[in-house]
Parts: C-alpha cells; structure tokens; sequence
C-alpha cells in the first residue's frame, strides 16, 4: 500500500458576495472590480483602470487599519501562515514570503506582497472552518499521490508547495482508515460564544484542579506555590492551563471552550508576547491535551510538532547538559528544568513508537540525570504523583529503544533476533514499582482502582503486545503470540476499570492507540475456539473505551472505522477463510500449543506479568491453565516490524460521521 498522501485541509464555505481585493477607484464609485481575477492573470491594474488610465491601487478595508493600528505595524516571523483549521479568530496571521517552503493552505486568489509580507486585504483568502462538515475534494474515494497545497490554477509557479507524504508509522495497521481520514478531515464544531474570559477566579480554580488531579504525573510542571503569580503574569500560560480545564473536565458554565483557548495561547507563543522562556515552555507542554486531528496529516497542531519545538529550545537553552556550578546554583531552576526535559523526553518516545518517527533526543548526547524526587517541590502534597512520573520516564526510555530496534530490524533482515535485553529491561521496570503503584488487577473486579497506577501500565502492556507480534506469510493479519494476547486482555481490564468508574476524558490521545494494538492481538484470540468468548467480551470492551475517546480525541475515529470493518470481516461470508488464515501456523509451526526447550535468551513471558491471575480475565485463565505455553519458538521473528502491517486493512472507502466533535 502506498504511503497516503497531503491532502487539503479546507472547507466548504459559502460564496462571497464581494470580492476580497478591490481598488479604491472602484470602490469609490461603487462598481465591480475585477482586480483579484487580473491580479492571477499577471496583471496589475483592474479593468476599468487600465481603461481610463489610471493608477490602480488595493484597497484597504478600515477593519485591517484598524488592526495594525492596534498591533503597531509588526510583523510576527514565528507565526505560522494563516490556519484556521482549530479557530475562526479575526486576527491576521502574517504570511511568509511567495515560495517558501511552508506549508499553505490558500484558496486560488491573488497574493500581493511586500517584502515577502501578505498585505491586510488578503485575510479574506485565508480559509475558514466548515459550518457543514463537508470536504473541498469532489470525489472523496480518488486519492490523489501528489497534489499542491495552494490551487495551481490561479497562482504562478512561484508560489507553489507541492505535498509531501505523511507516514505516520503505526497508522498503517489501520492503513484504509487513515487514508480516508486524511481526505475527510473537517473539524466542524463550532466554538461557544466568549461570555467568560480566562482570568474569571471561580473558572482558573477549576482549572487548575483539573490539571493536578489528572494531568500533573504526566506533565509535573506547574508549582501549586506559584501557580496564581504565574498566572496573572502570563496570558500564554492562563490560556494554557484553560486549555486543559476546559478540555479533560468541562465546567458546566458557559466558558469560551479549548479550542478558544488553545488558539489564544498559540497566537501568544508564536507572537513571542512571553518573554520567560520556562513559562513558554510550560504553556506549549500543555497543549498536549489539543489534539482534534489525527496524524493522518502534517500540521502544526499535533503533538509531534509541540513536543519537538520544547524540545528544540530547551535543546538551544542547554537543558541537556549541566554543569557542576549549574548544581549548586539555586537560580537555575534544575528541577523545573529537569522536568520539563523529561516530559517532552517521555512524549517524543511514545509517539516515535506509535508513529514511526525518529527521535530528536540522543540520550548519549546528554549528561541530565533521571528524575528523581528532589526535582519537585518540597511541598508537594502527593509524593506517589512524582513518583508516577519518574517510573513513567524510565518506562519510555526502555520504549525508545524498543522503537530504535524495531526501526533496525525493520531494514535490515538480518536482526531478525528476539531483543531479549530488552525483554528482560521490561522485566526489571514492572518488578521495581512500588507496591502502590502495581497494577491491581488479580482479582475478578478492582476493590482499590488506582487511576494513575492504571495508566502507567497502558504504554507497558502496549509494548508487549507490540514485541510479540509476528508477521504470518499465510495471512495479512500480524500473528499474535500468546504474550501479546494475555498483554491486550490486561489492557482490556484497565478499560473496563476506567469505564465502570464513569469516563475516559482524563485519559491521553495516545490511548487511542494502547487501545489499536490490543484489538488486533485479542481479533487474534477470537479465532481460537477456547478464547473466544473472553475475547470476545474484551473487544467489546475496546470498541467501548473508542466511543468514549471519540468525545476528545481525532484519532479514535480511525481505530473506531477499523474496529467496525475489522469485526465484520471475521463475521462476514469468507469469515471461515479469514479464522483460518488467523490460526493457520507459520513456517515455524507456531500455535497456542507450542512448545520449545529454549527459554527465548533466558526471557520467561510470564513474567512481564506479576500482576495476573486466572480471575483477571477468562482470556487470561484459559492461557494461563495452558502450562505449555510459558516458552515459544521464535526463529525469525522479526521478518517485520510493527512498521510494515500496512496491509492489514483492506477497502475501506469512506467515513460514516465525517463530524469528528
């Protein structure tokens, strides 16, 4: 399957009555003018100008004055070109120079610049978000593998940007899903009225016990002692933090929403209007918590983006190293700064291995040691929170490498080895949690839920799953071993925990995909007669926990379309050949009965689970009662990586609910 490929990020607006350049003869003289229409064409006069001679000058409505009145004339070079794909705000975004290698999204119009500078009348040119949810492409099935990102009708060469491919890794698994989703991608909700500004006390208290109960272990970066003098002082950082208030747990007042708020502090980080670098590095970490698109597309609204500008300018700023005076040099901050390194550390590897993207941190290039619980505030209430932020630090650097090595094997086919040093970091991870940390889940239903505790658990169950999927020649479907399997119904159990507990809007983005690599390990076990009910039940679960995330997160509407399909396949009229290319046994011979006398480099699958016990799923009784299964062969086993199930998903043509809120 070829990588899907840019597509145009545009909705369908209506017809404007007025054209959005004009002269101010014409204007003058209340008559049409076909300024813009020439202005594409190589001209630079309107018609009735260039008829009676005169000079043609555009026009500048008094509402762009107005504007750069107020702004005092300056032009933004950080601010990215007019998007307003996540807000309908007035406000100009200044516009790099004709030809640059940015990404525009610009409907067919004339650009009429002055020293590389878009001028104020072509606000009107800049795209605006769909009241209808529809899409700008006439034909939503063709996928077009090179398009431009500006119309090429109207415009000169020179102004062109041609569309690169996006190849979000792990989106593959769901490959027809993500392509479909990169052609429909129109966010239509329409944003509340602005009856409340951010500053309101009564809403930022809100706030801010939303972030410190349920954001805080993932993103530690805001001190409760500071909080309120660091608020007033920075519109980027209230902003921010409203962001995250408004989005994991609305108020039930009328408030301005996330995506207002979201689009407040983007404006103020690329305006450089906060002047402490630690601030702005606070405020960007928190955009995490906006994520309405899915990585199906490049834009400067994911993730991806924001974790790698922290990470740049804490890399410009020289967090990575320090030095024995920076230790003994109290106005360094080194806790603050050691936290916020960390926490984009943490993020950029979960989205390397869920992506397929390569990482910007080389940790052989940086001297910064771990977190520890010196790095936080001594009078910070709930230790055990620190301390979920640091397992979870150490967590993702095992993951990193894990993604390094699958990235390897994936090109060279010679490492087609089982990484048992790894296997058995993982290992080590899970046996050093805390008692209090330790996943609850050996009995039948979870007495003492620990929401923190279960999270921590969701990226290392994934992982499993991710190292003990085995491509099959016999089918496109990736052969789950049974420690993937018994790792999915694991994680299956925690999405039951969260959702008989009322919700899931304290959980990640990235959830959506611990949710898509379980799927296809427990479709796995749905093939075999003895785990098929418990299986069964736990995809049930899954497909559950997507709904939920569907509220706040893009990307679950992939994994929701493929969840669907995926289902209906195995039940559908060829479902007996597809069980059977499920259970049919590779080249190694490979079945939930195998047994090998090598104990896989000294790895016991058993035990990546400490945890588990017959009564925490029926899935995990049935492959637990199979003592056979505690050793299994695994020559070749990396003849692929997680990278190369592209071809899993077959003919998926178009979204059912293109509303994606």
């Amino acid at each position: 399957m070829s990588n899907p490929a840019w597509f145009d990020y545009s909705a369908q607006r209506q017809k404007r009555k007025r054209a959005a350049l004009a002269c101010e003869v014409c204007h003058s003289k209340k008559i049409r003018c076909d300024l813009q229409t020439r202005s594409t064409q190589g001209h630079n006069t309107c018609t009735n100008c260039a008829l009676s001679a005169k000079d043609c000058h555009v026009r500048q409505p008094k509402r762009d004055k107005i504007r750069q009145g107020t702004d005092g004339g300056r032009t933004h070079p950080l601010t990215p070109p007019g998007d307003r794909s996540a807000t309908s705000s007035n406000i100009l975004d200044p516009v790099l120079p004709a030809g640059s290698p940015e990404l525009l999204d610009i409907d067919s119009s004339a650009l009429t610049t002055n020293a590389g500078v878009m001028a104020p009348q072509q606000e009107a040119l800049l795209p605006r978000p769909s009241t209808n949810g529809g899409s700008m492409l006439q034909n939503p099935h063709r996928m077009p593998s090179q398009a431009a990102l500006i119309s090429v009708n109207d415009i000169s060469p020179s102004t062109r940007s041609d569309r690169y491919p996006v190849d979000p890794g792990f989106l593959h698994v769901y490959g027809p899903e993500n392509e479909s989703d990169a052609r429909n991608q129109v966010i239509s909700s329409k944003k509340q009225p602005n009856f409340l500004d951010v500053s309101q006390p009564d809403l930022q208290q809100s706030f801010t016990e939303t972030y410190f109960e349920y954001c805080y272990p993932w993103c530690p970066v805001l001190d409760k002692s500071s909080l309120a003098s660091d608020l007033a002082q920075s519109p980027l950082l209230d902003n921010a933090l409203a962001l995250v208030g408004s989005h994991v747990q609305p108020p039930m007042i009328p408030h301005a929403g996330p995506e207002s708020y979201y689009d407040r502090a983007r404006r103020r980080f690329y305006d450089d209007e906060e002047a402490d670098l630690i601030t702005n590095l606070k405020a960007v970490l928190l955009f995490y918590w906006w994520a309405p698109r899915p990585p199906s597309m490049v834009h400067r609204h994911s993730s991806w983006w924001w974790t790698s500008v922290v990470i740049r300018h804490c890399q410009q700023a020289g967090f990575s190293h320090e030095s024995e005076s920076d230790t003994t040099d109290p106005q360094r901050n080194l806790g603050i700064r050691r936290r916020i390194w960390w926490t984009a550390f943490a993020r950029e590897r979960l989205t390397s291995i869920c992506q397929g993207k390569p990482c910007i941190i080389d940790p052989e290039d940086c001297n910064i040691p771990e977190p520890s619980l010196d790095d936080f505030p001594p009078d910070l209430a709930d230790k055990s929170k620190a301390e979920v932020f640091i397992y979870w630090v150490r967590l993702c650097a095992i993951i990193g490498r894990v993604a390094k090595y699958l990235s390897k094997t994936s090109s060279d086919s010679s490492s087609n080895s089982f990484p048992a040093h790894l296997g058995k970091e993982l290992i080590e991870w899970v046996r050093s949690l805390p008692p209090h940390l330790q996943l609850p889940i050996g009995a039948s239903y979870t007495a003492n839920f620990n929401r923190d505790a279960h999270q921590l658990h969701l990226p290392y169950l994934t992982i499993i799953i991710v190292l003990y999927l085995k491509r099959s020649p016999q089918s496109s479907l990736p052969h789950a071993l049974p420690p993937s399997i018994l790792a999915a119904t694991c994680l299956a159990r925690i999405m039951k925990d969260i959702l008989v507990r009322g919700g899931t809007r304290y959980l990640m983005a990235i959830s959506c995909w611990y949710s898509g690599m379980a799927f296809i390990a427990l479709l796995q076990a749905s093939a075999n007669e003895e785990l098929k009910p418990g299986a069964d039940a736990d995809l049930d679960i899954l497909t559950l926990a997507i709904k939920q995330l569907k509220t706040m997160w893009g990307t679950a509407n992939v994994f929701d379309q493929g969840f669907e399909r995926l289902r209906a396949n195995a039940k559908s009229s060829q479902s007996d050949d597809f069980l059977a290319s499920l259970t049919n046994n590779d080249a190694a011979g490979q079945n939930l009965n195998s047994v090998d006398t090598n104990m896989h480099n000294g790895v016991d699958w058993l035990d990546y689970f400490p945890f588990v016990s017959a009564q925490t799923s029926p899935v995990a009784d049935k492959l637990l009662a199979q003592q056979s299964m505690q050793v299994f062969p695994f020559d070749n086993f990396f003849d692929t990586s997680l990278l190369n199930f592209q071809d899993v998903f077959e003919g998926f043509d178009s979204w059912n609910d293109k509303n994606l809120f």
